[in-house]
């Protein structure tokens, strides 16, 4: 009976023995498996948002600090009257000549500021046109409009219009940057316009470019090497 209690004694040591020892080689394991994940981390580590901001503009200087100017016809095209260009503004008719072309017109009726007469009384014909001019109070705020003209119309004249400032573009990283290669990154930007009151009446603040930029670091400091344009994510509908 001894012999035999001495035998249990012993395989019961034993297995506390191991079963003690088992949660330090989990331990060990956890820490080494946190320092290799650390270490994989640190060499592809990507740049945060500010150190993404600062490529992009050394990338592009100036980019969010100049003044955007769009051009605003005061003639439209040639033999579209008034109410065939406000019909067109959103239709793929005729759009490489009405809503490429005076699509601005469309806010800048809306918000006030322009008033469009036909150039011709009644049915417009050769030579009338559709033609666009700043109302009230709009006028005096327009001193910043520089006079522009175009191409020569079938009238022998030339398309009259102005140079409008409507705003700073202004650059922004949306996302903090990604990397899963050394020294490599993509950042997720998009710019936009900090519109004043010219860019506020045409909805100027609306025209966002969303763009992605892939990036390089090189002694420490991270370059932008190309960028592409992106799709506008979605907005999401309640």
């Amino acid at each position: 009976m001894l012999v035999l209690g001495r035998m249990t004694d012993l395989v019961m040591e034993r297995h506390s023995r191991r079963y003690a020892r088992m949660p330090v080689r989990h331990v060990a394991r956890s820490l080494i498996i946190a320092v290799i994940a650390c270490s994989v981390t640190a060499c592809n580590r990507a740049p945060n948002r500010e150190e993404a901001l600062a490529a992009l503009r050394a990338n592009a200087p100036g980019l969010d600090t100049t003044i955007v100017h769009v051009r605003v016809w005061q003639d439209g095209p040639p033999w579209f009257s008034c109410s065939e260009v406000i019909a067109k503004f959103t239709s793929p008719v005729d759009a490489s000549v009405v809503r490429d072309e005076v699509g601005n017109w469309k806010p800048l009726v809306v918000s006030g500021w322009m008033v469009l007469r036909d150039s011709a009384a009644g049915v417009v014909s050769d030579p009338g046109w559709c033609t666009a001019k700043l109302a009230g109070a709009s006028a005096a705020a327009a001193v910043a409009w520089v006079p522009i003209v175009g191409d020569s119309f079938p009238t022998g004249g030339r398309r009259r219009g102005w140079r409008v400032p409507v705003g700073t573009r202004k650059l922004a990283v949306v996302a903090s940057p990604t990397s899963s290669v050394r020294d490599i990154a993509t950042a997720e930007y998009v710019t936009t316009i900090a519109s004043n009151a010219n860019g506020a009446a045409m909805g100027a603040d609306r025209d966002s470019i969303f763009g992605t930029a892939f990036m390089r670091r090189v002694d420490g400091r991270w370059l932008v090497e190309r960028t592409g344009l992106r799709a506008a994510p979605r907005t999401r509908t309640p």
